[in-house]
């Protein structure tokens, strides 16, 4: 390089370096947003504090697809607005459940308290992966979220015919399938301790009607 000659300075923004200009990550963040905003309207219970929380999703994925917000950590910025897009799609898919409005205690009440606290726990995440520098995004494998989302699924088909108690069982089991680390004894003792967690919160503590066991008992 001759002398005097200087490499031109990277873009910056607020003072932070431009590291990633992510068009389809940005437009994939817009089009979730999206798509949980009509899931929103098409609900016919009050989602006002869901649409409120998609707002500045869609804002954020508009400002990472035009270069204009820095992402430094694609894994926690992405990872973040992934936990936000959950608790925002279980907010809304437990709208019609009572317990959703001010201090009244109902079936909706863990619903919306855990899905607001995985909501500040994503955009935590997030914020992380702008101001801090972080690895881009590998390749990654399948099967573990897979197995994941087939434990969810067949939670959903065991619980009427089995109770909670079986499906809450094999639904971890399933789930921790997908860890290349599983060993036997502390996934069943693990999966054991959940059971019991969900049993004391769901029907002991909430007092909903939950089948513990198969009907035949």
């Amino acid at each position: 390089m001759p002398d005097g000659v200087n490499l031109s300075p990277r873009p910056t923004l607020w003072g932070f370096p431009f590291h990633t200009h992510d068009i389809l990550g940005g437009l994939a963040v817009v089009a979730l947003g999206l798509a949980l905003l009509a899931y929103a309207f098409y609900v016919p219970s009050n989602t006002t504090v869901a649409r409120f929380m998609i707002a500045p999703l869609i804002l954020t994925g508009l400002a990472v697809a035009a270069g204009q917000l820095p992402v430094r950590s694609p894994r926690d910025f992405y990872g973040g607005i992934v936990l936000v897009d959950l608790a925002v799609l279980a907010l809304i898919a437990s709208a019609e459940l009572p317990g959703q409005r001010g201090f009244a205690f109902g079936p909706g009440t863990a619903p919306r308290l855990f899905s607001i606290l995985l909501a500040g726990l994503g955009a935590a995440v997030a914020l992380n992966g702008i101001f801090t520098e972080g690895p881009p995004i590998e390749k990654y494998k399948i099967h573990g979220p897979l197995l994941v989302v087939t434990s969810i699924v067949a939670f959903a088909g065991m619980i009427r015919p089995l109770g909670l108690i079986p499906a809450t069982f094999m639904t971890f089991i399933i789930s921790i399938f997908g860890s290349t680390e599983m060993r036997w004894l502390e996934s069943v003792i693990a999966a054991a301790v959940m059971t019991v967690f969900c049993v004391g919160l769901f029907v002991w503590l909430l007092n909903l009607p939950f089948q513990l066991w198969p009907r035949s008992y």
